[in-house]
């Protein structure tokens, strides 16, 4: 029987050897965590590409809100539609979201940038200023359309492979070993925040390089690679235990099942304000500590420099979900139950708004930036004739030390000449203000120690806000029999994607709008007043939000019967 199996030719030994010792289910999950940090590092490069266009180089454009936008209407139109039409070939529907991916990641190439000009942060004169990093300017460009079309839609596959990963990826690891649910679903989830977090930094400075493609090159090919391999896999592992079901599998009463189940409705709207409280402060994470803390967080200022946070960031996120993986994996049987997942959930949601709140609250006596009147910033008198133009690089800070006055920038400050001792930068010839200008806001000093316990805070509430949606998250998955979850997982991220990144990102958008100080030439703000701590406000709202969503569907569960024992049951009838 084995040598049938086996079979005789060279090829069928090759094949039964892939299938039963490299195909596994392990290998299977090192592919799909492979695959979404490779999507998650691609989307990344392809807005970052976006901002370039933009012409802004390192600063946040307009046009990447009306993408996220955008983006996110679209996985609400498609999310569902994918994940049930890929249901019974799960591997091959991955392999073809990754796919699709890969060759419009690939099309972004065929419409290269022509040779940069780029405007640096200038003095007065319009010198260059060569210790700053260099956005690029918007040049004239006939590919400009078409690249950024390829981008874009770069962006809209990336997202719908990414629910593709979580609705057919993880739901086949599920489904082989539910009781190990909670660890597969914590790694996607570490790799999802970290590199979220990280990513950007580290895509960043290759973006506005003229080898730009390089990395970009390197992604897609990459993305194609996981789409040939998860083809290889087989529809199900031969341990693989089918459960027969008299349920209509058909779309529309997948649909209806997945829609009239409580717990799936609430904890999708718990989900959604967690979601959009937490990274709806990301987004605006650097404009939050240039508004409160004057710390130039664009460029690469050695003394505020936040590589090493960022790291560190990464490791503690990866800490915090592996302690909630691990302790409701290998369990029961079944793995965690929907109840017990939305009530830890739901109390680990009100430690990130307790963080939320501690942020909100911190502040250090910052000084007014020069001619920031009522809150709005005009170009100070002594520096007119410079014809300064901020909007190409936002805000890069000098002090006067003689008068202790803060200036957005060296040509704002009239400077016509610079020194650089090993990266500290002293300005000369400024016509506003005597010969000691330095480089950084003059709150720099005061705000440094605020500034660390930020960074220690916000760490902390972006870790804890990691477990509370690996919790959460496991609710959907455990609220719907085995033959929904796809249905259930691409309706849930289609939802969570439409309330968190439309009409929770719209909420970031109305705060930036209002505490906007200093505004640039594509609408997009520069610089914000310390008014905007009303983001991390916004943002503790909609955990607490969160957490109360979370505590009620655990409630319902318990009352209702459904949920969780969906899974018990399907065990039952199966032995």
């Amino acid at each position: 029987m084995t040598s049938a199996v086996q079979g005789k030719t060279v090829f069928h030994k090759f094949w039964y050897f892939l299938r039963k010792y490299v195909l596994t289910l392990k290998r299977f999950d090192l592919c799909l965590q492979g695959s979404l940090l490779v999507i998650i590092l691609l989307e990344s490069n392809a807005m970052l590409l976006l901002r370039r266009d933009a012409g802004t180089g390192y600063i946040q454009a307009r046009v990447e809100d009306w993408v996220i936008v955008g983006t996110a209407i679209i996985e609400y139109i498609l999310g569902g539609v994918l994940a049930w039409s890929g249901r019974g070939r799960r591997n091959l529907a991955l392999a073809g979201c990754l796919a699709v991916t890969a060759i419009c990641g690939l099309l972004v190439l065929a419409f290269p940038y022509k040779e940069a000009t780029p405007p640096t942060v200038e003095l007065c004169d319009g010198s260059p200023i060569s210790a700053y990093t260099n956005p690029l300017s918007e040049t004239k460009d006939d590919a400009k359309p078409y690249r950024i079309t390829a981008l874009i839609l770069t962006v809209v596959m990336s997202s719908l492979s990414m629910i593709s990963v979580w609705a057919h990826g993880l739901t086949y690891l599920d489904d082989h070993e539910p009781h190990n649910g909670t660890y597969f679903y914590g790694i996607l989830i570490s790799i999802r925040l970290s590199l979220g977090l990280s990513g950007p930094n580290w895509l960043r400075p290759g973006a506005v390089r003229d080898d730009w493609w390089v990395a970009h090159l390197a992604l897609s090919l990459l993305t194609l690679i996981f789409a040939v391999q998860f083809t290889l896999f087989p529809k199900k592992m031969p341990d693989y235990k089918e459960i027969e079901t008299t349920e209509d599998i058909r779309f529309i009463p997948s649909l209806v099942r997945v829609m009239k189940n409580k717990v799936f409705n609430i904890q999708v709207g718990a989900l959604a304000c967690l979601n959009a409280g937490l990274f709806g402060f990301i987004y605006y994470d650097r404009a939050y500590v240039q508004a409160r803390f004057h710390i130039e967080s664009v460029y690469n200022d050695l003394r505020t420099s936040r590589a090493i946070s960022d790291l560190f960031r990464a490791l503690v996120v990866i800490f915090f979900v592996m302690i909630f993986r691990v302790r409701f994996s290998d369990r029961r049987r079944d793995g965690v139950k929907a109840n017990t997942a939305a009530r830890v959930g739901g109390v680990v949601a009100i430690f990130v708004a307790i963080f939320f709140s501690v942020i909100a609250g911190l502040q250090c006596p910052i000084d007014d930036i020069a001619d920031m009147n009522d809150g709005k910033w005009q170009q100070p008198q002594c520096s007119r004739d410079c014809g300064c133009d901020s909007t190409n690089y936002g805000f890069t800070p000098v002090c006067v030390l003689d008068t202790g006055t803060t200036y957005f920038s060296p040509c704002n400050a009239g400077c016509h000449g610079y020194e650089d001792i090993n990266g500290f930068l002293l300005f000369q010839n400024c016509t506003c203000g005597a010969e000691r200008v330095v480089r950084g806001s003059c709150s720099l000093l005061s705000c440094r120690s605020i500034f660390s316990i930020y960074q220690l805070i916000y760490t902390v509430t972006v870790a804890v806000g990691a477990a509370a949606i690996l919790m959460q998250g496991m609710v959907i998955l455990r609220a719907v029999p085995q033959w929904d979850k796809p249905i259930a997982i691409g309706v849930a991220l289609a939802m969570v994607s439409v309330l968190a990144n439309v009409l929770g990102h719209f909420i970031y958008m109305l705060i930036s709008h209002f505490t906007c100080a200093y505004l640039g030439k594509d609408g997009a703000c520069l610089f914000h007043h310390p008014t905007l701590w009303w983001a991390a406000v916004a943002s503790a709202i909609l955990a607490v939000c969160s957490a109360i969503l979370s505590l009620i569907s655990s409630r319902v569960e318990q009352s209702s019967g459904t949920g969780v024992t969906t899974l018990e049951e399907n065990i039952s009838m199966e032995e």
